[in-house]
């Protein structure tokens, strides 16, 4: 059963992940859950998750986008990963579940029903380096630096491709310096090895699909995506905790 909802959980999310840029962890965590520890699905949410954005990005058409428009996120968030990985070891699982579960379940029905922010739209590089910190912060604790980034750049609605271009180079470098300090600090162990070999076979074509599905869907359909795994994944979380 431990294999089923691990191997199974990657599948999906590597697909997601491919499609939007981030959410390996919402969504991953959400079946590992109930199987892993913690402490033992950090590390393989945020190699799974670097590994999908390699694969990904190997498939991601050009386009014109200044590095300038995620460079205060990652710069602010580079800053917020040692504190994260800290508060991996002392932060209470079942409080953080709820406060991320809760934030998710009340925030994606705001921005369905009400999707237009014009003053959000006005904030400019120190808000984004805000919400860049508070995802290295996330990122520390266990591959969830996607949450905050994308919950704001939707807030200041971002065309799908700008939303999924800061998502993917944040997450991809925030997941890489977040993995090099698991390596530094002896989070990773010889018990993570199987599930690291069996990642790399569960995710790479769901991740191929999904970056080559982006392409054919709407603006709609994306943002309407996006809200529903977000939510989704808000619900389980706080799930996990009442049972």
């Amino acid at each position: 059963m431990t294999w089923f909802l691990f191997i199974f959980g990657a599948v999906i999310a590597g697909f997601v992940q491919g499609l939007t840029g981030f959410a390996f962890a919402l969504i991953a965590m959400s079946f590992w859950i109930w199987v892993l520890s913690p402490q033992l699905a950090a590390p393989l949410v945020v190699f799974a998750s670097l590994w999908c954005h390699i694969i990904a990005l190997s498939r991601e058409q050009k386009h014109e986008m200044p590095f300038s428009l995620v460079l205060p996120y990652l710069c602010a968030g580079l800053i917020g990963v040692p504190l994260g990985t800290y508060l991996l070891h002392v932060i209470d699982a079942q409080s953080f579940k709820i406060v991320l579960g809760t934030f998710l379940v009340l925030w994606c029905p705001m921005m369905f029903f009400a999707p237009e922010f014009s003053y959000f739209k006005k904030m400019g590089k120190t808000a984004d380096a805000c919400i860049g910190f508070l995802g290295g912060i996330l990122g520390g604790l266990g591959g969830f630096c996607g949450a905050a980034p994308s919950a704001w750049v939707m807030l200041k609605n971002l065309p799908k491709a700008q939303q999924r271009y800061i998502l993917r180079h944040f997450n991809f470098a925030i997941q890489l310096f977040t993995l090099i300090f698991y390596l530094f600090q002896g989070t990773i162990s010889k018990l993570h090895i199987p599930y690291l070999i069996a990642i790399i076979f569960a995710v790479s074509i769901p991740a191929l699909l999904g970056a080559q599905y982006f392409y054919k869907i709407s603006e709609k359909q994306f943002k309407h995506t996006v809200l529903g795994l977000l939510f989704a994944s808000g619900v389980f979380l706080i799930g996990t905790v009442m049972i």
